[in-house]
């Protein structure tokens, strides 16, 4: 798979493996069919009033179709969304397939990136357009990708002996002096360095970045057992 570098807002270099076409191909069939089953559950139940409720059925029909029409747009548009935005970056797919929608400066995406990204994914990348710009981008980005300045990364299988909220745990100013994008990026950091090949100089940049910053508000000593730990 390919790699890439990317430099984050806290200027340390980390590297991502890119997801490939066969596993976001396999990602989105999942996906899809996920969308698929709630869509007939929601035809089913259409049926249903219809046939156990005709007189209900004929006083509010158009009301039932209209409804159903914004549900149904609702799953197929927002399920993205809201799945992206509530798991990290995955949606169920992705999750099964190990990957994970990332800004293409290595922090988590925000509605706006997510609410882009999909929105060509409805408009454009379902004509097969995104395939083909993802045979031929060097960031295998689709055209949503492109738009919404977004990567798709391939997650490590590995586990992890240090999570973030072991870290959390070892100090109490934690949330109040590490930055919500400096969190981020040590999770990323903590679910793949099992298998990054550069992961000693990774981790020399993080400890000298917290140190560096620690140092200057006079709080390393409260912090030194965290650094010790990355």
């Amino acid at each position: 798979m390919k790699k890439i570098r990317i430099t984050t807002p806290e200027n340390i270099e980390v590297e991502y493996t890119l997801a490939d076409v066969g596993s976001r191909t396999a990602a989105v069939v999942i996906d899809t069919l996920i969308q698929s089953v709630i869509l007939i559950l929601l035809l089913v139940a259409i049926v249903l009033i219809r046939y156990f409720s005709p007189r209900f059925w004929e006083g509010y029909y158009g009301w039932i179709i209209g409804v159903s029409l914004i549900v149904s747009a609702l799953i197929i548009y927002g399920y993205f969304i809201v799945m992206e935005l509530n798991n990290n970056g995955q949606t169920l797919g992705k999750k099964v397939m190990k990957l994970r929608t990332i800004r293409t400066n290595g922090q988590s995406i925000t509605l706006k990136h997510s609410a882009i990204r999909n929105l060509f994914r409805l408009f454009v990348d379902m004509l097969g357009i995104g395939v083909f710009f993802i045979f031929f981008n060097k960031q295998h980005k689709r055209v949503g990708d492109m738009a919404a300045s977004t990567i798709v990364i391939a997650e490590n299988d590995k586990a992890r002996p240090v999570t973030l909220e072991d870290l959390q745990e070892s100090n109490s100013n934690f949330e109040y002096y590490i930055s919500k994008e400096e969190q981020e990026l040590i999770r990323d950091y903590l679910e793949r360095k099992n298998k990054m090949e550069d992961c000693e100089r990774l981790q020399e940049e993080l400890k000298k970045h917290f140190r560096k910053k620690f140092e200057t508000l006079d709080i390393l000593s409260d912090f030194q057992n965290f650094i010790d730990s990355l």
